[in-house]
């Protein structure tokens, strides 16, 4: 499905999905050499992987000396969140275990009569993980930024990624906000907090109110979690 996207376009859209889209060509590179990334191989070969972008120059040793061993707080399942005292305009995520997130997982099946089909489930990708953040960033002005590589939180664990996000004082968006405003993207509602968009094919996933800001109409998707429909989840919802 990434193939219906110009990806040159996505990330031409700000110098934060420039830099994104350039450590995600670095790790393509590395890995197999392959653009195709399996993390599902050999665990010592991803770890490897990992090691060498923790260990390169063009990794931000000042950003890992300043994040190292602060105090964070627990942001759900996803990332540990730091907050810097000479920085009090973005709060910096890290993920933590050996997932990069969440991914969306998709059942046809609604037996509690929620409206939800989705569901977070873990994430041990992290090319999906960078990608995520490049197609939620070209959605509009509020950019989160890559900052680096992390040592991992024990021995024989991944290293982490850490992204930042500006801070955005503003109150939780009701849902008939968050449709309308996606609706100016082309996104439809699909699911509860679930918005397909039926030419790029882009999916966004947990785009509840606790995940979504709109300041000055203008939405701020900080936390929805941002991928392809396949061609099931597509024939489905356009059966709905």
């Amino acid at each position: 499905m990434a193939d219906e996207i110009d990806w040159e376009f996505v990330e031409n859209a700000s110098p934060e999905n420039r830099r994104l889209g350039e450590v995600l060509r670095r790790l393509e590179g590395i890995h197999s050499g392959d653009s195709s990334l399996d993390w599902q191989e050999s665990r010592r070969r991803c770890v490897e992987v990992f090691t060498t972008q923790l260990n390169s120059p063009d990794n931000n040793a000042a950003m890992i000396r300043r994040l190292q061993d602060k105090e964070y707080e627990i942001g759900g399942d996803e990332h540990l969140v730091v907050r810097l005292e000479d920085d009090a305009g973005r709060v910096y995520k890290l993920t933590h275990g050996d997932c990069f997130g969440c991914r969306p997982y998709f059942s046809r099946f609604d037996p509690d009569g929620s409206g939800k089909n989705f569901h977070g489930s873990i994430n041990e990708d992290p090319a999906f993980y960078l990608r995520r953040w490049m197609l939620l960033n070209h959605l509009g002005e509020y950019q989160s930024r890559f900052e680096g590589f992390l040592p991992p939180e024990e021995n024989l664990r991944m290293p982490r990624i850490c992204i930042s996000q500006p801070t955005i004082d503003a109150p939780n968006p009701s849902r008939r906000e968050i449709q309308g405003a996606l609706g100016g993207f082309g996104f439809v509602q699909v699911s509860l907090d679930a918005f397909l968009n039926p030419h790029s094919r882009i999916l966004l996933t947990d785009a509840a109110p606790r995940n979504v800001r709109i300041v000055n109409g203008s939405i701020a998707l900080f936390d929805a979690i941002a991928s392809f429909a396949s061609d099931e989840i597509c024939a489905w919802a356009f059966e709905r």
